[in-house]
């Protein structure tokens, strides 16, 4: 039996690593179990492995389709190397959580865990000691992909993120079931390596939970490159793996059947709560995972819960790491006595595709909603207006500005186009510090940059447009 701990965590990923090292800083002394590499799954098979890929994929479909800019690049995309730069990125950024981990004197316990009350988790595998205790706990278990109950789905023997980013040769047909964020972004990732793609949609958009205008402005994009295609209001029925190792998905699209055919299948169905470690502890469940309340409380006193296992996590911030990462840092404040609450209002969203997608806040539809339709103004500003996209040679997309009131308080701000996860920061702080289009029209934005889209949209809102006609 080890010592007795101020805080055990059960599990490492972008919540419970991020929740360790917060506590660390603060003297605490901390346990932190993990059954395999910490940073979970965003470091180690998500978030960034796909992000070195997607970047790496920009750069080769830009230069192979930019002879406009005097580029005459050829040559085959080298995926085994792509993937080999993607492990070592992996690599560094693993090493580097770790030896943080080390300085701030968190235990790190490579094994699987069990929480058995509220004080106690009960380890297995490795050396590690049979159990560890603490004066409290935090669950933060993570998520799976989910599997739909799709006819012969399993046996044909689909790839999930881990799977499509491992991948060593290119797939001349992709069929991806999902166009969810996980769906779009290995669908893009392989369209511009060269796979012919196929994204099957049940919904009539994909990324359904975005701004409906801008996605359709992205999927236009990614179409217009040549070989990426979305088919929406299509229900997929059943899936077959032939004998010459075909996929054939058949759906329902708008009521009547259809069959694609593909060499892979990539599963984009997104992913559910896995509570395993934490299901026999009484805690309490919501629909898609543990029930907390906003400062990351579960339903059993000294138990707290973060990250992708949380109903919060889907409910409000769609299984996020920087949410994960936000709620370990609430759950620890909580802890140690601060008053600290959870706020998601303000929780960003990209998808990395290219064009990107950014949002935050609230959609048109819901500050409508929310303040009414006559409050609420709209405006927008075209990349194809920007000079610096203009240069860049990517100016599909826009910003999107909602504001309310007579002082064009800002709500929502939705982006697509290059960069925008980047741009989407000062969205972000404007909106959590209740910024009007007023402030961001007095804020100096260098020229030519991407972030001078913010503040065109803004000159739009209060009717002061200068370099587009939109009134």
């Amino acid at each position: 039996m080890t010592d007795r701990y101020d805080i055990a965590i059960l599990g490492g990923g972008p919540g419970g690593y991020v929740a360790a090292l917060h506590a660390g800083v603060r003297g605490a002394k901390v346990a932190l179990i993990e059954k395999d590499r910490v940073g979970g799954t965003c470091v180690t098979v998500g978030c960034i492995p796909s992000k070195a890929l997607l970047d790496t994929s920009h750069v080769y479909w830009m230069g192979t389709h930019a002879t406009v800019s005097g580029l005459h690049l050829t040559g085959d995309f080298d995926l085994p190397k792509a993937m080999a730069r993607k492990d070592q990125v992996v690599k560094q950024l693993v090493g580097g959580i770790e030896q943080l981990l080390k300085t701030r004197k968190v235990e790190l316990f490579k094994a699987e865990g069990e929480l058995v009350s509220p004080t106690e988790i009960r380890l297995t595998g490795g050396d590690s000691p049979k159990s560890v205790e603490a004066n409290v706990t935090i669950v933060a278990t993570g998520s799976t992909v989910a599997l739909p109950p799709i006819q012969g789905l399993a046996e044909a023997k689909p790839l999930d993120n881990v799977g499509a980013l491992d991948l060593r040769t290119i797939p001349k047909r992709l069929l991806v079931i999902g166009g969810g964020v996980i769906g779009m972004e290995l669908g893009a990732f392989y369209a511009e390596i060269g796979s012919d793609v196929t994204v099957i949609e049940m919904l009539p958009v994909p990324l359904a939970a975005s701004d409906p205008d801008l996605v359709r402005l992205l999927v236009k994009a990614l179409e217009s490159h040549g070989r990426f295609r979305a088919v929406t209001n299509a229900r997929v029925t059943a899936v077959e793996r032939r004998k010459n190792g075909a996929a054939v998905v058949t759906a329902e699209v708008e009521g009547k059947p259809q069959t694609f055919e593909g060499d892979e299948i990539v599963l984009g169905a997104g992913r559910v709560p896995l509570v395993k470690g934490a299901d026999h502890a009484g805690l309490a469940m919501g629909k898609r995972g543990v029930q907390v309340d906003e400062r990351m409380r579960t339903s059993v006193g000294g138990v707290y819960a973060i990250g992708d296992c949380t109903a919060a996590s889907f409910e409000n911030g769609a299984m996020l790491a920087h949410v994960a990462s936000t709620q370990g840092e609430v759950a620890v404040g909580t802890i140690l006595g601060e008053d600290v609450k959870m706020d998601y209002d303000v929780v960003p969203t990209v998808v990395y595709t290219h064009p990107e997608l950014a949002s935050v806040g609230l959609s048109e539809a819901k500050a409508k909603e929310r303040y009414g339709e006559a409050n609420v103004k709209v405006s927008r500003f075209p990349f194809r207006a920007s000079g610096r996209a203009l240069a860049l040679g990517e100016s599909d997309g826009m910003t999107k500005l909602i504001t309310t009131g007579e002082d064009h308080r800002i709500v929502g701000v939705h982006v697509v186009g290059p960069q925008a996860s980047e741009l989407i920061a000062e969205a972000t702080l404007a909106i959590k510090l209740e910024a009007t289009a007023h402030d961001i029209i007095a804020t100096i934005h260098s020229h030519p940059t991407l972030a001078e889209t913010l503040r065109e949209a803004a000159l739009v809102a209060v009717g002061k447009a200068i370099h587009t006609a939109t009134r």
